[in-house]
């Protein structure tokens, strides 16, 4: 836990201790308060209030400063605004920056026709003896959308972790420092069985599934580089760095096509909903209703089931709310 400093000093530790209560890392949040309770000592302050002036001079873009950091600096404020103010004390509750990019991002949703169009092209990779991606696309990819993974789990993931006996995923020290078991289909199972005969005849347990030649794990980084060579080639348009498609796109396909499915079967979408924020590792079914806002604008049938079974479980979002 930080040593925070100046008036808001216990009110920023039971802040910060409230968030790992509830199973986030809020590790760069926490020093971004740190240093925002360093600068509050220069204010004379008579008792812990978070006034306008203190907040706007905070938030106040630097001189070479770029707009990803101002927003990184403003973000963790406005949430300490906010239990500032459900504890009664008086808080002013920071607005993103006018000249801030949006924190929101509209992520791209395959079509089942387009992921055809993903995988065939990853299969035709040409393989290179220098290089293990060729082997690894065709599988991360199809792992990304069979099991809804994130990126960053993907290359996580150990050899002790793919159990290709069950068909069994264990995911360990996700997003919110959760573990969590991911199965997989059939088919899924069948091509790691196959990768990993191919990939780690001499491999140890503890070696990364997803690994380079040299035995290193590969990174998001490499994933998303043969990403964009892949769409290029399933002809799919990238609308250049910040607009996607994403790796993480794939993701929301998941998530957005495995809710279209369980409309068409059917399924009672109020217990689809907890499943589903399972399964992605979510800290709430709160964080999954972004997947329903988004299938809902594309399966209105989607949103005949929601009405029927969930209008009074998930409540509209305003916009500052969704911050």
């Amino acid at each position: 836990m930080k040593d925070f400093v100046g008036h808001f000093a216990p009110l920023l530790s039971d802040f910060v201790a409230l968030k790992h209560s509830l199973g986030f890392k809020y590790e760069t949040e926490a020093d971004e308060l740190y240093r925002f309770s360093k600068f509050t000592v220069s204010f004379e302050l008579g008792e812990p209030s978070l006034t306008k002036d203190l907040v706007q001079a905070w938030s106040t873009r630097r001189i070479d400063e770029g707009v990803r950091n101002q927003r990184r600096r403003i973000y963790p404020i406005r949430q300490f605004g906010i239990y500032l103010h459900n504890l009664g004390h008086d808080a002013y509750i920071a607005s993103p920056h006018r000249n801030a990019q949006s924190f929101t991002f509209v992520p791209y949703i395959f079509t089942e026709a387009e992921m055809g169009r993903l995988f065939a092209a990853s299969d035709r990779l040409f393989p290179n003896r220098n290089s293990t991606l060729p082997l690894i696309m065709p599988v991360i990819l199809r792992m990304l959308y069979g099991c809804g993974l994130r990126i960053s789990e993907a290359v996580s993931l150990k050899n002790k972790h793919v159990h290709l006996v069950d068909g069994m995923l264990e995911i360990k020290n996700s997003k919110f420092g959760k573990d969590r078991l991911v199965p997989m289909s059939d088919s899924m199972t069948r091509i790691c069985r196959s990768y990993y005969q191919f990939v780690h005849v001499n491999s140890s347990q503890d070696d990364y599934f997803f690994m380079h030649a040299n035995r290193k794990p590969i990174t998001s980084d490499n994933v998303y580089r043969r990403f964009r060579a892949i769409l290029w080639e399933s002809g799919i348009s990238h609308g250049g760095k910040g607009h996607g498609p994403r790796v993480h796109d794939v993701r929301h396909t998941y998530s957005v096509h495995a809710l279209q499915q369980a409309a068409k079967r059917g399924v009672d979408v109020y217990c689809a909903l907890p499943i589903l924020s399972t399964f992605l590792g979510h800290a709430s079914v709160t964080a999954t209703e972004q997947y329903v806002r988004l299938t809902t604008e594309a399966f209105p049938e989607v949103r005949a089931a929601l009405e029927r079974y969930c209008a009074h479980v998930i409540p509209k979002v305003s916009e500052h709310e969704a911050d």
